[in-house]
C-alpha cells in the first residue's frame, strides 16, 4: 500500500508536538495481529463465497454476512487511536494499518467523551484511563466510519480517539487539539 507523505512545511506549519504510542513494540505486534485477522477474514469470505456458489451450498453463503460483521471491530481497532503529530495548521495521523493522513484544523468538528474506553482506575495497580473522540467532518477515509459507528456517534460520523493508554503526554495532546480548534473558530469569526 502506498504511504501518503507528510505535506510540505508551507502547508503544515512548524511542528508543535509528537504523540506516539507509549509502547511501540506492542503497537507493532497488535498491528501484525490485526493485519492477520483482517486478511484471514477476507480469505474466509472469499472461500465461503467460492464454496457456496461453486458447489451450490447456500448455507455457506449465508455465513458471509456474519464473518463480514467481524471485520468492523478489527478495522475500528486498527484506526481508532492513530499516532498523532500536531502541527501549527493541523494534525498528521498514522493509524496502525494504512497510510498517514493529513487533517487540517478546519476539518475537525468537535471533541466528545471517549465512549469506547473504561474510565477511571479499575484496579489499584492500573493508572487512570481517560480519552476523547475527535469528530472529523471531512478528510478521513471511509474506514474511520467504524470508529464513529462503534462509539455511538452515528453511521456517517468519522472520528478517531486519543487516550492516556495510547498516546504519550495525553494532556498536552488534548490541549493542543482544543487550542487548534479554538484558533480556527476565532479566525472563522474574525
Amino acid at each position: 500500500m502506498r504511504r501518503q507523505t507528510l505535506p510540505s512545511e508551507a502547508v503544515r506549519g512548524p511542528l508543535i508536538s509528537d504523540h506516539p504510542h507509549p509502547r511501540p513494540a506492542l503497537r507493532r505486534l497488535i498491528a501484525l495481529a490485526l493485519a492477520a485477522g483482517i486478511g484471514g477474514a477476507l480469505l474466509g469470505i472469499a472461500g465461503l463465497l467460492a464454496l457456496g456458489l461453486g458447489y451450490g451450498l447456500p448455507l455457506l453463503v449465508l455465513c458471509v454476512p456474519f464473518l463480514a460483521a467481524l471485520l468492523v471491530p478489527l478495522v475500528q481497532l486498527a484506526v481508532m487511536h492513530p499516532q498523532v503529530t500536531v502541527y501549527e495548521k493541523g494534525l498528521w495521523l498514522r493509524p496502525m494499518l494504512g497510510r498517514g493522513i493529513w487533517v487540517p484544523w478546519d476539518n475537525l468538528s468537535r471533541l466528545t467523551d471517549h465512549t469506547l474506553i473504561r474510565r477511571g482506575q479499575p484496579r489499584p495497580r492500573d493508572r487512570e484511563h481517560f480519552g476523547q473522540l475527535i469528530v472529523v467532518e471531512r478528510g478521513l477515509p471511509l474506514y474511520f466510519l467504524a470508529v464513529g459507528w462503534m462509539a455511538g456517534l452515528g453511521w456517517r460520523t468519522r472520528a478517531f480517539g486519543i487516550s492516556t493508554h495510547s498516546h504519550t503526554d495525553y494532556e498536552a495532546l488534548r490541549r493542543a487539539i482544543v487550542r487548534g480548534m479554538r484558533q480556527r473558530n476565532a479566525q472563522a469569526e474574525g
